[in-house]
């Protein structure tokens, strides 16, 4: 069970009408464990299926795709102000995962299994609605950086992280914005003093 003080961040980001509602809250604190992690815990590494979802209270978290040759890439970051649910595709697909979901920071997080999930949204729908739409905007908006970082070139990217993500430059160590732009870290650091000039 987790604690009321816990459930606040999420509390505040959920529909009120499911907030009113006392068997709801019930349930979601009977059912949801609130984890911490330290820099450079995964909660989830390649090979092993995706049970669960976590929601940001605080930290820092990088998506990484694993090579068949054992090399990480950067595929997206996630953190206590922007895209708040955590998962991988292999959530919704239950295959063993290529990818993998590192913590950058310490970090506090709500933990809900696949389970619950399925079973809250289906006696609730105003719940599965939600859950449903925050999801689906954490996916577009993760499709939509990929897209535009695959269309500009390097300097016209970053340029468009320090005007739009600006908590991506300034909490990301340079060597992982580096690999998720495709570009060597000296090369970054070249484009990054370019661009804060500019700005």
């Amino acid at each position: 069970m987790v604690a009321d003080d816990c459930l606040d961040k999420l509390l505040a980001d959920i529909p009120e009408a499911l907030v009113q509602n006392e068997q709801f809250i019930d349930e979601l604190k009977e059912n949801t464990s609130f984890v911490q992690v330290k820099k450079g815990d995964y909660l989830l590494r390649a090979g092993d299926i995706c049970q669960h979802a976590w929601f940001i209270n605080k930290g820092l978290y990088i998506n990484l795709y694993i090579s068949e040759k054992g090399q990480e890439n950067v595929t997206g970051f996630s953190s206590d102000v922007y895209f708040p649910f955590l998962s991988a595709i292999g959530y919704f697909t239950q295959s063993p995962s290529d990818f993998e979901i590192k913590s950058l920071e310490e970090g506090e997080l709500l933990c809900f299994t696949r389970s619950f999930i399925d079973n809250l949204s289906l006696r609730y729908p105003l719940f599965a609605r939600y859950y449903q739409d925050a999801m689906m905007m954490i996916i577009a908006k993760h499709y939509s950086l990929f897209a535009l970082r695959q269309s500009c070139k390097s300097e016209e990217f970053l340029n468009y992280l320090y005007t739009h993500y600006a908590w991506m430059v300034n909490r990301i160590p340079d060597k992982y914005i580096a690999c998720y732009m495709g570009i060597s870290n000296e090369w970054y650091c070249k484009l990054k003093k370019r661009v804060l000039k500019l700005n």
